[in-house]
């Protein structure tokens, strides 16, 4: 699914349409469900948990819509949880989509699928962190959070940890990934996170 920068990227856009007031909570309920990755002995039904997952997707799609109603005015973290998760869903439903029948219709790809789609998404990853105006102020909106737990879900460290990986990602200033990147744009990024943004506004206030 998409990496930190775009799930920012997406919530920043939902600020004013939210009328969110306290952006350091937000911001990292927006990256809060990938927080299962600094868990010990971490596994794939973890994430499945924390991304509060149903089999049927759009059972899960308006789960997620119809919790994210009950939090939009009263808890800004879980607002931001919650967009983290359809921003999952709207991604897989459309760049991930794209991704797959890129590669696989590539006669020679250079990587298995797995590290080709961390390839191109972990270097425009880089490439948003570096480019975007108003990086430094997520970064130090993330400095000042304070985690808390989402119980049954994720862990106040977890999310402690998880936000202190996202906060120094980015210090080595490129990406480990070195292949040239194949199968999705930057300009493809910041389209998606302007209608992800559209998107959500839709589903929870039905525009």
């Amino acid at each position: 699914m998409p990496l930190p920068m775009v799930h920012l990227g997406v919530a920043r856009n939902l600020i004013d349409i939210f009328s969110i007031n306290d952006l350091p909570s937000f911001y990292l309920g927006s990256i809060a469900p990938d927080a299962v990755h600094m868990r010990d002995n971490f596994c794939q039904d973890d994430k499945s948990i924390s991304h509060m997952r149903n089999e049927d997707k759009k059972l899960w799609e308006n789960d997620i819509v119809s919790y994210i109603k009950t939090k939009v005015n009263s808890d800004v973290f879980l607002t931001g949880y919650s967009v983290h998760i359809l921003t999952d869903i709207i991604w897989n439903r459309t760049l991930y989509t794209s991704f797959k029948t890129k590669y696989n219709q590539d006669d020679s790809p250079m990587q298995e699928q797995r590290w080709a789609y961390y390839n191109d998404t972990d270097k425009l990853d880089f490439e948003l962190f570096y480019k975007m105006s108003y990086t430094n102020e997520m970064m130090e909106m993330l400095s000042k959070s304070k985690p808390v737990d989402v119980i049954g879900l994720v862990s106040s460290d977890e999310i402690a940890a998880w936000n202190e990986r996202t906060l120094h990602w980015y210090d080595g200033k490129e990406s480990q990934h070195k292949n040239p990147i194949k199968y999705i744009t930057f300009d493809e990024l910041i389209n998606f996170m302007q209608s992800a943004a559209i998107e959500i506004s839709n589903l929870i206030y039905g525009n």
